[in-house]
């Protein structure tokens, strides 16, 4: 009997492979959203990510899958690459800190691009301060 109970539970706890991208974009620019999601479903450790777009700069928060968290540093890394690269014009920040991310997240609701952008450029330093 228990095992009508738990199959279904399995089941449903296993088939959550759908990656979360949002993307925040003052110009809604089309093919910036489309690269940035391009690039964050290319890398299988990313499970969940939020990219803003604002004054010439672009902020990455990403989650990685809870048993990567020893190679954060890496994915880091390699996705900071990947967005320099397709993004040479933006001052590029990526994240797999979670504090970073939830703010991050909280930015997509803003309307006022002035709070954004000052909120980025507070989120950057806090970063570099914990480096």
């Amino acid at each position: 009997m228990a095992f009508f109970f738990f199959v279904p539970l399995l089941l449903t706890g296993c088939s959550g492979n759908e990656k979360t991208i949002e993307v925040y974009d003052v110009l809604d620019d089309a093919q910036k959203r489309v690269e940035v999601r391009e690039v964050l479903d290319s890398n299988e450790d990313v499970y969940s990510g939020t990219a803003i777009f604002v004054d010439q700069q672009l902020l990455v928060a990403v989650q990685a899958k809870p048993w990567l968290d020893y190679k954060k540093e890496k994915i880091e890394k390699e996705l900071t690459k990947q967005f320099e690269e397709r993004f040479t014009e933006f001052d590029v920040l990526v994240s797999a800190d979670y504090k970073l991310f939830w703010e991050a997240n909280k930015l997509m609701e803003e309307k006022d691009q002035q709070k954004v952008n000052d909120k980025v450029k507070k989120l950057k330093e806090l970063e570099k301060e914990e480096t």
